[in-house]
């Protein structure tokens, strides 16, 4: 059943015990040119930072108090910035052991991930229960009236997806979102077979079903007719939910992105009141720009760069949103981003896969989190985008290369940090330095207590354009005791040209998720976390913060084990990654000829495999160890996914 979705295997040859000497034979190889491929997921764009401002503060002070601080937003988990995927490409991303590894990398540090499986695709998407042909997992077929870059084909899909999402949720704590096809109403029961079997699969690991996407756009988009509006949307909405098989509040909605007001919607037209008892999540989804007109009147990114180097830009994005969280959460709902990303229609070359998008990423993600969103979700496209997180090579390349990762995972890194595993964060907007557009500083609290300072500097002027924040708990002008800890540990993100401008040279506390083709969604490198002595004399903790950078300062042991700071090391091999293999043009087998001479079939541990689902050669798929010697000790084959052997084994 799971045939589609896994990675193709060597051929396993078990046999009777050789009987007669075994004779082998070497071969020679030739080396012939790897072939090269071009397209938006890895383009060489670098544009020019903008001039770094004058007369900056050099020094500033964040004053703390202990138990918390007015204004802080509500209580979120370290999996509040997560990912969502392209429902026509979730087969070519979350089978794969490189996906596995970029969320076990997330999950380390927040105690789990947020993945969306949705977008534009879902809207006609068809769940074909028979299966489709050639065993595949999705089809794309195009839309014979597709005139615009925002047209989307029609998918098809099967079980399989649902299947591959189940055991990836059981392996990395996945928490999922689905998208329901809106566009036939479900005359035809397609909407209610894909709720009834994302919520059968997924149970508790299903956080709820988008019901519509970008409505305010179906007329324009040709999905529904020109007179098409808010009245069929509310009316749709209504058939929808009475035909699904739904008890329970498990809709997102209305997921509106351009033309409609969501405050009008949810409150004056009364979204809310009339479906509120299936609506779980009010959501929106928002990008700042788009890069969707192409030729003339398109936009130059050189001119946009600067527009996501500042704080206070950020700010103005979030804000609009802060009113309708409130009315969402007065009425027992949660308020979230349901996609968001630099620039819908891919993004900009140059901004979009630059370290200004860390920057700005990690800056938006936390002004999401204090403005009271439950949840805020990068979207990833295919090949032809410029702001995926994170992008593996076109498939027929798969063999020459591994993946690209986008700056912007970093935000998603150090925003899983900065929140940790607690599930209690409290962020704070500082307004720092006068509200200071070229810098931003947030203060995360748990159970009351001042845990983690983040600090980003936009500036790139390396050098002259640091700034020392020094940090107090307490004391100084407060009247109250200081409690400023004696010393604080610091991780940093950064570039190794020191531009905002840098695409593939960037570090996370001296560790790096590799350059272009390079990545297989672990990080490598030796781990660098700063221990800055405080004055105890003065109460301050001076943090330095490079140009241009992101600081996060861990203010006591108990919030850098909550982020993972221990296990983010990997120094004992704690954390669950997956291995891949990367195979040559020849795409032929080797090994070693000792070994193999002497090895008379693994030694008879290898056990035999089986087709069925669930079953290897009379392992237990679900559990994660198994003793099987070719991986090695601490080593175990990857058998949990589909109920077959894949390509690498998991270190545990």
């Amino acid at each position: 059943m799971f045939g589609s979705l896994v990675i193709s295997l060597l051929a396993v040859l078990v046999a009777r015990p050789a009987l007669a000497s075994v004779t082998l034979y070497r071969s020679e190889t030739t080396t012939t040119a790897i072939p090269t491929y071009t397209n938006p997921s890895v383009d060489q764009t670098v544009l020019s930072p903008p001039s770094p401002p004058t007369a900056q503060n050099p020094a500033i002070t964040l004053q703390l108090y202990d138990g918390g601080m007015d204004g802080m937003g509500n209580p979120v988990s370290g999996a509040f910035l997560g990912w969502s995927i392209e429902l026509s490409i979730a087969d070519v991303l979350i089978i794969r052991p490189e996906f596995l590894n970029y969320c076990a990398v997330i999950a380390a540090r927040a105690g789990g991930i947020t993945i969306r499986v949705g977008g534009n695709t879902q809207d006609k998407a068809v769940l074909e229960m028979n299966g489709l042909p050639g065993g595949k997992t999705i089809v794309k077929i195009k839309d014979v009236n597709s005139t615009t870059i925002t047209d989307t084909p029609i998918v098809e899909f099967t079980l399989d997806l649902f299947g591959a999402m189940q055991a990836v949720g059981k392996l990395l704590n996945v928490g999922w979102f689905f998208g329901i096809p809106f566009i036939d109403t479900d005359a035809d029961g397609n909407a209610s077979l894909i709720v009834s079997n994302s919520k059968s699969y997924l149970g508790s690991s299903l956080l709820g079903l988008q019901l519509a996407n970008e409505p305010d756009l179906y007329n324009i988009h040709g999905k529904k007719p020109a007179s098409w509006g808010i009245p069929d949307f509310f009316d749709e909405t209504a058939e929808m939910i009475q035909r699904l098989p739904i008890t329970e509040p498990i809709i997102i909605g209305p997921s509106l992105c351009c033309l409609w007001d969501i405050n009008t919607i949810v409150n004056t037209d009364g979204y809310l009141t009339n479906f509120s008892s299936a609506i779980k999540f009010i959501d929106a989804m928002h990008y700042p720009n788009n890069n969707c007109v192409q030729g003339a009147g398109a936009v130059v990114p050189q001119n946009v760069f600067a527009y996501y180097l500042s704080h206070t830009n950020v700010q103005s994005i979030v804000s609009p949103y802060f009113s309708i969280a409130q009315t969402a959460i007065a009425a027992g709902k949660q308020f979230m981003m349901m996609e968001t990303n630099t620039a819908s229609c891919g993004g900009f070359p140059g901004v979009s896969d630059s370290f200004a998008a860390a920057l700005w990423g990690t800056d938006y993600g936390m002004q999401m989190a204090y403005g009271n969103f439950s949840y805020a979700l990068f979207h990833f496209g295919g090949q032809n985008v410029y702001y995926n997180p994170f992008t593996p090579p076109p498939t027929n390349m798969t063999k020459y290369y591994q993946w690209t990762t986008g700056p912007i995972f970093y935000a998603n890194l150090v925003v899983a940090e900065a929140l940790g595993k607690s599930g209690n964060a409290r962020v704070l907007d500082l307004y720092m330095d006068g509200n200071n557009a070229n810098r931003a500083g947030y203060v995360v609290y748990e159970n009351g207590v001042a845990s983690r300072v983040l600090l980003i500097n936009y500036v790139t002027e390396p050098g002259t354009g640091d700034y020392t924040a020094n940090i107090a708990i307490g004391g100084q002008q407060t009247g109250l005791p200081s409690i400023t800890p004696a010393t604080v540990r610091v991780k940093y993100l950064l570039t190794g040209s020191q531009s905002v401008s840098e695409k593939y040279n960037i570090t996370w506390s001296g560790q790096t998720m590799g350059g272009q083709n390079q990545a297989d969604g672990r990080l490598s490198g030796t781990p660098n976390v700063q221990t800055i002595q405080c004055n105890m004399q003065t109460g301050l903790c001076p943090v330095t913060v490079p140009a241009p950078s992101v600081a996060l300062v861990f203010l006591t042991d108990a919030a850098y084990a909550n982020s993972g700071g221990e296990d983010a090391q990997q120094t004992d091999g704690s954390i669950l990654t997956f291995a891949t293999t990367t195979t040559t043009g020849r795409q032929a087998a080797t090994i070693d000829a000792a070994a193999l001479a002497t090895s008379n079939g693994h030694s008879g541990s290898f056990p035999m495999m089986a087709t069925s689902k669930g079953k290897l050669g009379g392992l237990n798929a679900g559990s994660r160890r198994a003793s099987m010697s070719w991986c090695g000790v601490g080593v175990v084959p990857i058998v949990t996914l589909f109920g077959v052997l894949m390509m690498g084994c998991a270190f545990v």
